[in-house]
């Protein structure tokens, strides 16, 4: 506690600073008195100089006296610390350290970084890789099952070749058994045809009928009723010793029936057909055709048919063979199949000459009316 009293003695021995204001005697008070309790140096008892200049002695005592302050105080001892941070402040330090420093913490984190970076590329790539390695067994596998069904197809093909040269030669074969075929069925056709060269069929002859079952009654002599059309229709002189065989065929339509006449001779058959013109206009629509097989019937029917709509100018028959003519002036046809109709209906005879019809014995012209219905049975 000496200090402050030593303070106080210098601000005592110090001198007062004067105020231009009267000094006013301490025992006259410029306040109004309070009803406070006053001290004995209480500031309020003190004059306003003498107050600020307590004052300002109170705050030197509190904070020190402000004049040792001003004194030069010895600057502080640095320490080791110190020196390195005030070395480190320096700019031509700090250029020469951060190059230093920025190599060796890029060598320190770029290990770092390239093992983290590491690890993030094991974790992104290590299901990749399992996938990759996952499809390249499959396409190890799948390439083995290529490569064996490579094989297979090369056998298959292998296969195909030689099927194929075996179904060549089978269809060779086949060509040629056809071939074989349709001679067989035109040579058996022209037998049973050349089978029928005597034999003619009489159309719309009447005949007995039951009526109580409206059939034919059998046996029925036919004889009779052919030789009957010919001695009285046709003019010739024929005995029953002239017919071989003859029957009804087909069904009994208004009384009226087919005949089949099976003549002894072709001679006798070729007069019986030479004269059949006789029956043109007949009363009971009697006339009479070749036996012809059902193949032949076939094409006769269809030219029929062609001849109805104008298509054809006539056709006929001669011995089993059918023959046809397209206009009045052109060369006459010889039918053996469907395809020789076919072309006859997209072709055009571009002959102009007019040929006599063929008037020999056994040939008929059906371009005649009553001879339309030819082949119609």
């Amino acid at each position: 506690m000496a200090a402050p009293t030593d303070q106080n003695n210098e601000l005592n021995s110090e001198p007062l600073i004067c105020s231009s204001q009267p000094v006013m005697s301490l025992n006259t008070p410029t306040t109004k008195p309070s009803n406070k309790r006053k001290e004995l140096l209480s500031p309020e008892l003190l004059p306003g100089t003498q107050k600020q200049t307590t004052r300002q002695i109170r705050r030197r005592n509190s904070v020190g006296d402000l004049r040792e302050m001003e004194k030069k105080i010895p600057a502080p001892r640095k320490s080791i610390a110190d020196k390195v941070l005030e070395a480190l402040s320096s700019p031509d330090v700090i250029n020469k350290i951060v190059p230093i420093l920025a190599e060796k913490i890029g060598e320190s984190f770029s290990s770092m970084i390239e093992e983290e970076v590491k690890k993030c590329v094991d974790q992104q790539v290590k299901p990749i890789a399992e996938l990759v390695e996952q499809h390249g067994k499959r396409l190890d596998t799948d390439n083995i099952r290529i490569s064996r069904l490579y094989s297979n197809v090369e056998k298959v093909n292998e296969d195909v070749k030689s099927n194929t040269t075996i179904v060549n030669e089978i269809d060779t074969e086949v060509g040629t058994l056809f071939k074989r075929i349709v001679e067989l069925e035109t040579r058996l056709e022209n037998q049973e045809q050349y089978s029928r060269r005597t034999s003619l069929r009489f159309h719309n002859i009447r005949v007995p009928i039951d009526p109580r079952t409206g059939k034919i009654p059998h046996p029925i002599n036919t004889d009779i009723y052919i030789l009957q059309v010919c001695n009285s229709k046709l003019g010739l002189n024929l005995t029953v010793n002239d017919i071989g065989r003859s029957h009804v065929i087909g069904k009994v339509k208004n009384g009226k029936s087919q005949v089949i006449v099976r003549f002894l001779s072709y001679r006798t058959r070729s007069k019986v057909y030479t004269n059949k013109k006789a029956l043109k206009g007949d009363a009971d629509g009697i006339f009479i055709t070749e036996n012809l097989t059902q193949y032949r019937t076939g094409l006769t029917q269809k030219l029929s048919d062609l001849k109805y709509n104008h298509k054809i100018f006539a056709y006929w028959t001669s011995d089993g063979r059918i023959f046809a003519k397209t206009t009045e002036k052109g060369t006459k046809k010889l039918i053996k199949n469907y395809d020789d109709i076919t072309a006859l209906e997209t072709t055009t005879d571009d002959d102009n000459q007019q040929q006599e019809p063929d008037l020999s014995p056994g040939t008929t012209n059906q371009n005649s009316d009553e001879n339309h219905n030819n082949g119609t049975y």
